[in-house]
């Protein structure tokens, strides 16, 4: 599984009506691999800095998501065996984990 992490990656412009710095912040948030920690994706800068940040997220989280998604899928096909191995359980606190990374939401 890719990691993926993102930050805050703001563009300055030049900003004529602001005489004390000159610059103006462009929120941007950019999508990072963390073996690598190259760029894999970046905010649309035209949209609020929270909105942003929450699909950044969200992104970062995707792959996350996806394994949770998979174990959950994969264990359901005998849910009883599941349940009494523990590996619902597993899944659910899987899931809620990921949620919780994905959303910025405490559990």
């Amino acid at each position: 599984m890719t990691e993926l992490f993102y930050q805050y990656d703001p563009y300055f412009r030049l900003d004529p009506d602001d005489t004390s710095t000159g610059e103006h912040e462009i929120p941007c948030f950019r999508i990072y691999a963390e073996k690598t920690g190259e760029p894999v994706a970046e905010t649309n800068e035209s949209l609020p800095a929270d909105v942003q940040e929450r699909y950044a997220r969200l992104f970062s989280s995707a792959p996350k998501l996806l394994d949770a998604l998979d174990y959950f899928f994969n264990i359901m096909h005998d849910y009883e065996s599941s349940t009494e191995k523990g590996y619902v359980h597993d899944a659910m606190e899987m899931a809620r984990a990921t949620l919780t990374a994905a959303t910025g939401r405490k559990p």
